[in-house]
């Protein structure tokens, strides 16, 4: 087979095996074995994928046939310096292939193609475009660097490797494919290599052996998240580029955030009675229907709360947050979660109190309408939490259905997808609709921009009240809420995000709906929906 253009299928056929295998060891072995297949082949398949993908299936077969009766092989590394004798315990084909696997690129290549597909050096410089010098150099250090790693192979076998996962979210404006966490979501590799590279900057072979994986598959994985920004480079080391959290941290913070609502709560009842008060007595809030009503409160409530904890912290830790402009199209900060594979969120004490960010999508002069918002909060389940349906649904997909299904225009005549309509019974368990006469109907706050600019204007002037109050109130708690930052990320993280402060609003929810002060029934979740048009309809 023509090899021209064969790596681009290597990360592929890696996330293909991992799937089938279970484990990385196994999963390298056959995805080698694969590539490996493909160099092997003289015919040209007609679709090269579906071809490789078949070999893959059958090297599976195989690989589990013959998994612990691997035969040893003789073959001469160090072709330079004969044998003076016979050497007990060869390493096999199995453990010489990973070895390989783990060099360096420019020492991997030329070790290929000189020993294991018996290329001449000359051939070799040729094809790679370099010196002959420069190819024999490189093959010394590749021995130098194989023997070393067949010395440590044993304990990287013996090894029990257990990845973790790591969510990422941002701060600031999502890029065109809801980056940064699309970026990560779902592959186990780049999540690890993330948290791998996070309290030092290592090389790509060290990240390649911390994690168990071939440095081929790290290589282009680390390109991709450097190219991506969620990674940075120093010389020839690369380091995670925003900060990761553990339960752990989050965890010891609690207790903290905990004690300081329980002393300030009477002080913290008021502020939000005062301020709902204030919400309640505009011109129009009246008229919305019960339900909707209390999901407007509950969205500025917490609006209010993120707000004012956001600004006495930069008080108290002074430090500028810039959005930077990111390849993707959008302009953001990336963070993480760091967790065991297995780890159990519901077990833990912290997930009760947090709650997601604003989030916001926004449409102009789609659908007959000059502007479509929506604004969103997520909480988390004890609260109703919003999460996404069976059909991916993108908050800009969710705003567009809720608009069609408040003026009764049918889906079929605007192009969307009509599958997005089986998110239906979804979005009525979250109670974001109802049902009257067989019909769903959206029971969240519908408002005219001028209106939610009304209500913003309302959170403003309560703003500086609640900073002027909670600037004392963290300053004393603040020593316990400090989160660990490795030292290359210093200046490169804002310093007031080195502190965790956001489990209060929800501490306070909670505690004031033991109380009864705070019906959470029916008031989740918080969303607002913002219309302008020149239809009209109820809200």
């Amino acid at each position: 087979m023509d090899t021209d253009g064969l790596e681009a299928y290597a990360d592929e056929l890696f996330r293909a095996a991992l799937r089938i295998c279970g484990n990385w060891n196994d999963a390298e072995d056959l995805a080698q074995e694969t590539l490996l297949a493909a160099l092997q082949y003289d015919g040209a398949p007609a679709d090269r994928r579906a071809w490789l993908h078949g070999v893959l299936r059958h090297k599976h077969y195989d690989l589990l046939r013959r998994k612990y009766r691997l035969p040893t092989v003789s073959i001469d590394l160090v072709p330079d310096m004969p044998e003076t004798g016979a050497e007990p315990n060869r390493p096999d084909a199995q453990t010489i292939r990973r070895a390989v696997a783990f060099l360096a690129e420019k020492h991997r290549e030329v070790i290929v193609r000189h020993y294991l597909y018996g290329e001449r050096v000359q051939d070799v410089a040729d094809r790679l475009g370099l010196p002959r010098g420069t190819v024999l150099s490189r093959l010394s250090g590749g021995r130098e660097a194989l023997r070393k790693g067949l010395e440590m192979m044993d304990a990287y076998e013996k090894q029990s490797y257990r990845p973790e996962r790591l969510d990422v979210s941002c701060r600031g404006r999502p890029g065109l494919h809801d980056e940064p966490w699309s970026l990560v979501g779902g592959d186990l590799m780049k999540q690890n290599i993330l948290i791998v590279a996070y309290e030092t900057p290592l090389t790509v072979v060290e990240i390649a052996r911390a994690l168990g994986i071939p440095t081929a598959y790290v290589e282009e994985a680390v390109r991709s998240l450097t190219d991506a920004e969620l990674m940075a480079r120093i010389g020839n080391r690369f380091f995670t580029d925003f900060q990761i959290r553990t339960p752990e941290q989050l965890e010891r913070c609690l207790d903290v955030e905990l004690a300081l609502v329980e002393a300030h709560y009477d002080t913290l009842k008021r502020m939000a009675d005062d301020y709902t008060d204030a919400l309640r007595a505009t011109d129009f809030t009246p008229a919305l229907e019960p339900s909707a009503r209390r999901k407007l409160e509950l969205y500025f409530l917490l609006h209010l709360f993120s707000t004012s904890l956001y600004t006495a912290m930069q008080r108290l830790v002074p430090a500028d947050e810039i959005f930077p402009d990111r390849p993707d199209g959008g302009a953001w900060i990336a963070e993480g979660l760091r967790f065991p594979a297995d780890f159990d969120f519901s077990a833990g004490r912290v997930w009760r109190y947090t709650y997601g960010g604003r989030r916001s999508a926004r449409w102009d002069s789609m659908l007959g309408a000059k502007r479509i918002e929506l604004h969103i909060y997520d909480m988390q389940p004890d609260l109703n939490r919003y999460a996404r349906g069976p059909v991916e649904l993108r908050d800009g997909d969710l705003a567009l259905l809720l608009y069609l299904l408040h003026r009764g225009i049918p889906i079929e005549t605007t192009g969307l997808d009509p599958l997005l309509l089986q998110d239906l019974p979804h979005l009525a368990d979250c109670g974001i609709l109802g049902y009257v006469g067989g019909k769903p109907q959206v029971r969240l706050p519908i408002l005219s921009p001028d209106e939610y600019g009304a209500l913003e204007e309302i959170r403003l002037r309560h703003t500086q009240r609640w900073v002027d109050f909670f600037t004392p109130a963290l300053s004393d708690a603040l020593p316990g809420l400090k989160l660990e930052l490795p030292a290359h990320l210093e200046g490169r993280v804002p310093a007031f995000r080195c502190y965790s402060c956001y489990s209060i609003p929800m501490a306070f929810l909670k505690r004031a709906a033991e109380t009864g002060a705070f019906a959470a029934d029916g008031a989740v979740p918080p969303m607002v929906l913002v219309l302008e048009d020149n239809n009209a309809g109820p809200r």
